[in-house]
């Protein structure tokens, strides 16, 4: 017998839309979430953090070098799994890069 929570979060659709447009500036609802999620986590991490006595500030601290190096790490992932999508062209070395292009091994 499955789970119901398995069921209920397996029919959750998708938004009708993918980005949300604010003048010029178009966000990717995939780029909102992994924002929302870094903030949650780290305001959590904080909270919890100062409940032990320690100092907020260091997790701020550990986040302001995590997140950058766990988005950079994410796309070397999805570059060296998915290289034959970027080396199509013969030029993987500048395909590698165009990360407005997507791709992000998470």
């Amino acid at each position: 017998m499955r789970n119901p929570m398995s069921l209920l979060f397996g029919s959750i659709p998708s938004p009708p839309f993918q980005e949300l447009v604010l003048g010029p500036l178009h966000f990717r609802m995939y780029g909102l979430c992994i924002a929302l999620g870094v903030l949650a986590s780290v305001t959590l991490a904080r909270h919890r953090w100062a409940a032990r006595g320690g100092d907020p500030e260091d997790i701020t601290t550990v986040a302001l070098v995590a997140v950058p190096a766990g988005l950079i790490g994410a796309r070397l992932y999805h570059v060296i799994t998915d290289w034959p999508d970027l080396y199509s062209d013969g030029r993987w070395w500048p395909n590698a890069f165009l990360v407005w292009k997507g791709g992000l091994g998470i």
